[in-house]
């Protein structure tokens, strides 16, 4: 699973809009669209602000996908 792919399963799971993680964050919905479809790779910063608004812990796993982040 990448990590685009996983952020947009976690939303879904605690029913959070693309719309209402962008304002939060304070990005366009664009750039979320782009992660979600793995065109861009986010930011450690960026992720870790996800898993908190998302209630989640960030896990590091020795792969080379989504550079070894996983959300926990």
């Amino acid at each position: 699973m990448t990590i685009g792919s996983e952020l947009k399963e976690k939303l879904d799971r605690k029913g959070i809009t693309a719309y209402r993680l962008s304002k939060e964050l304070g990005v366009a919905q664009s750039y979320l669209s782009n992660l979600f479809k793995d065109r861009i790779n986010p930011s450690y910063g960026l992720v870790k602000k996800i898993a908190e608004i998302l209630g989640y812990e960030i896990r590091f796993a020795k792969s080379k996908k989504n550079g070894g982040m996983k959300l926990k």
